[in-house]
């Protein structure tokens, strides 16, 4: 472990010696994680500059191990901190080496293992990369500069070769081969940003971890306290490898991740900056008129509202009544009433800032802080740590909820509060300054509004916001794009594509109903248009293919996060609206990313379900490739029951299929597609295996019975739904009935019948047997 600090003559870095014989077990705490026992050292740095107190807990209740440094400057002077290194383990540089000897317990025998290590690295914000990197990988970096650097962390390193990686607050060094790893992170984000770097080129592989205190102001007396490491080590066969250290992170933070899932609508993917009143209003109609079969609860207006980002309280012309008038019609009609705003970040021309110049972040010669590209052009950060900003940011939340009458905000480009720059308050960390300012909106709107952040770093956001962005934007384009030109940008991390949408979707998936409900980004259902209209934006006229639609939609579905659509509604084709509908209601719980660790774009999700029907296993398999793909797995690996042969039913292609012992193949999946499977072991008793009512393929099953050659059900979902149930049956039925109505079973395989329902709310299914 290390201190680096910068005095009045120099900057200073020491080590500190942890000598074991200075260490006392002086208390027993809790923070939250049930028994620690803690030990605490204290060292003097700098000839008697700095005291710093090093506590170690050992979490009696959780497999961690915590540890934090608590500096006070014993000097008569200020200091500014610069860096606390809490972790630095294996060999530095490339060994080349590719196998690793694993001894027997005899000196001289053992195995040879194959070096098979992974890194699953986090990115710093909603839309940074995250995801699982291998030894030839090279770390996804930007490659725009300045444009788009701002969105990274300016302290966590972004090596250019292959097999050397960095990380935001927590990453896992994994051996793919022996399923063991080892999670090296932080507790929380609230005292200052915390890195990692790994290098995974040889053995044994190095990883570094530390804190970056951005040079903050320490006066004489007064005192800095680190967030907590922690290391957990991590058995990657088990279903939620990672759940300890963030189940830890979320009874520290005090998470917020009971909200329910919203199911809604938002202007963005298709008006963008284009949105008016009229719009608004005529999505609200439609869904409204169509509530029955597409039960959304949320219409959320997006930007595009504002004259200017930044001057929140001057609208467009395209909102003539204003926005507490467009709130108020929302909640009438029965939708919860949802708005984005981006607090921390204007646009040049703002008004806000032309009137208050000072309350830019700047950097060290006093020129605007640079806060990236976005809306075309630069844009200006707020500095958080001036108390007139935060007065400002109060006053425009309690507006928004209070007077607006908006129950549902989504908080934008919040990464603009952490950017480096010269603060107000020099002895804030850009992590403090967020929290802070954060913490401000949170008691501003209340403990009911739903926050939801995006371009928000991950971390000091936990407690505070009950949603989550996870991804970068998604669009309606497969891969990154910019005005039509693809090939400069198509490895650009986060400029909006569907593709890296649905990858961070699944690579944090994780994180959802631990720190906060994981929001996806939206769905886009969408044809291609029949017509060009003038003026309307050019990426609304843009669309995915039927096959990258269902892989979204699947992907969105099976996180069981946040299910909101971006499409003009009142444009869309019946069978997109019917695909919708099926979505709805979210699933209880997220799927199981089955290679989150093994691969960069993981393509095997499992979810095991309960329900009348039974036990039975949705599995997804993701083609990301551009052309036809071949996907296998094994059903026993994935948790499925041994047996003799499994029924299965494609959601996607409405059709069954029987699968002959445990190896699961599709030998040609279309570019960019989802297969959707309900897998249930054949067995020789009536089952309904599954159906395209809904995307669980079972839960509009609300009850089953089976009596002397009788079988009745209850199929209900709470709306309108129109499919098909597939059925394992002895014997082709002698008559089926819904709600009284004769039905026709086909039989699509021997003992397997296809029966198509239509249901309003719920009913009553017969089967009569011979």
């Amino acid at each position: 472990m290390s201190v680096t600090w910068r005095d009045s003559d120099r900057t200073r870095c020491e080590f500190l010696a942890l000598d074991p014989d200075g260490f006392a077990s002086d208390r027993q705490t809790d923070l939250r994680l049930g028994s620690v026992l803690v030990a605490a050292g204290e060292e003097q740095l700098g000839q008697g500059t700095l005291q710093a107190r090093v506590e170690f807990g050992t979490c009696l209740d959780t497999p961690l191990l915590v540890w934090r440094v608590i500096l006070r400057n014993a000097s008569a002077e200020a200091v500014h901190l610069l860096r606390v290194g809490f972790l630095e383990g294996g060999r530095g540089g490339p060994s080349g080496q590719p196998i690793l000897w694993e001894a027997g317990d005899t000196p001289g025998e053992g195995r040879a293992l194959i070096h098979d290590l992974s890194f699953y690295t986090n990115g710093w914000q909603s839309w940074g990369y995250a995801g699982s990197l291998m030894r030839s990988d090279r770390a996804p970096n930007t490659r725009l500069g300045l444009f788009t650097l701002p969105r990274v962390n300016a302290g966590t390193p972004r090596p250019p070769g292959r097999g050397q990686f960095g990380s935001d607050m927590f990453g896992v060094l994994c051996h793919r081969g022996l399923r063991t790893g080892v999670l090296a992170g932080f507790l929380a984000q609230q005292a200052a940003f915390g890195s990692l770097l790994a290098d995974v080129r040889g053995l044994p592989p190095t990883l570094q971890l530390w804190s970056d205190l951005d040079g903050v102001r320490l006066d004489p007396g007064a005192v800095f306290e680190t967030d907590w490491a922690c290391v957990q080590f991590v058995d990657l066969t088990r279903p939620e490898p990672v759940s300890p250290y963030l189940d830890a992170v979320a009874r520290f933070n005090q998470a917020r991740p009971g909200a329910d899932a919203p199911v809604g609508w938002c202007s963005w993917y298709f008006f963008f900056e284009k949105v008016t009143q009229q719009a608004v209003l005529e999505n609200l109609a439609w869904a409204a008129a169509h509530h029955d079969e597409v039960p959304l609860n949320l219409i959320q207006l997006d930007d595009g509202f504002e004259a200017q980002v930044g001057d929140w309280y001057d609208l467009r012309e395209a909102f003539p009544d204003g926005l507490p008038e467009l709130s108020r019609r929302i909640q009438s009609a029965g939708f919860r009433p949802g708005l984005w705003l981006a607090p921390f970040i204007a646009k040049p021309q703002a008004r806000v800032l032309s009137d208050h110049p000072d309350w830019i972040l700047r950097d060290h010669r006093g020129a605007p802080a640079n806060a990236g590209f976005a809306w075309r052009g630069s844009a200006r950060a707020l500095d958080v740590t001036n108390p007139a900003v935060l007065d400002h940011v109060e006053a425009l939340i309690q507006a928004a909820v209070r007077d607006w009458g908006f129950e549902y905000l989504k908080l934008d480009f919040l990464y603009a509060a952490a950017l480096p720059g010269k603060r107000n308050d020099p002895r804030r960390t850009r992590a403090q300054a967020l929290r802070g300012a954060l913490e401000r909106v949170r008691a501003a709107a209340g403990p009911e509004t739903v926050l939801v952040g995006c371009g928000c770093p991950l971390g000091p956001a936990v407690g505070i916001v009950d949603g989550m962005r996870i991804g970068t934007d998604v669009a309606p384009r497969w891969e990154p794009a910019f005005m039509g030109l693809k090939r400069p940008f198509r490895r650009e991390p986060d400029i909006p594509a569907t593709r890296s949408a649905a990858r961070n979707a699944l690579t944090r998936s994780m994180l959802h109903r631990k720190w906060w409900v994981n929001d996806p980004d939206c769905l886009l259902m969408r044809e291609p248009p029949t017509r060009r209209e003038p003026g309307a934006p050019t990426e609304s006229r843009m669309h995915l293919t039927a096959s990258e639609v269902q892989f979204l939609a699947t992907v969105v579905a099976l996180s069981a996060g946040s299910l909101v659509v971006s499409d003009d509604l009142p444009r869309l084709a019946p069978e997109r609206a019917a695909w919708l509908g099926r979505l709805i209601p979210p699933l209880p719980k997220a799927a199981r990313v089955f290679d989150l660790f093994d691969a960069a774009y993981p393509s095997t999700l499992v979810l095991p379900l309960e329900g009348p029907a039974g036990l039975w296993h949705l599995v997804a398999l993701l083609n990301w490739a551009d052309g036809p793909g071949r996907l296998q797995a094994d059903l026993l690996r994935l948790g499925l029951p041994q047996a003799a042969a499994y029924h299965a039913v494609d959601f996607w292609g409405e059709s069954y299929r029987r699968i002959e012992g445990s190896s699961l193949l599709l030998a040609s999946m279309p570019a960019h597609a989802a297969v959707l499977l309900a897998i249930r072991p054949a067995a020789a008793v009536p089952c309904w295996l599954g159906d395209s009512l809904h995307i669980s393929q079972g839960f509009a099953l609300r009850a089953w019975e089976f009596q002397r050659a009788v079988i009745t059900a209850e199929v209900g979902l709470g709306r309108v739904a129109r499919g098909a149930a597939w059925l394992a049956l002895p014997g082709r039925p002698t008559s089926v009935h819904f709600e009284g109505r004769p039905l026709t079973a086909q039989e699509t395989h021997p003992g397997v019948y296809r029966i198509g329902l239509e249901v309003h709310n719920t009913g009553r299914l017969e089967i009569r047997l011979p």
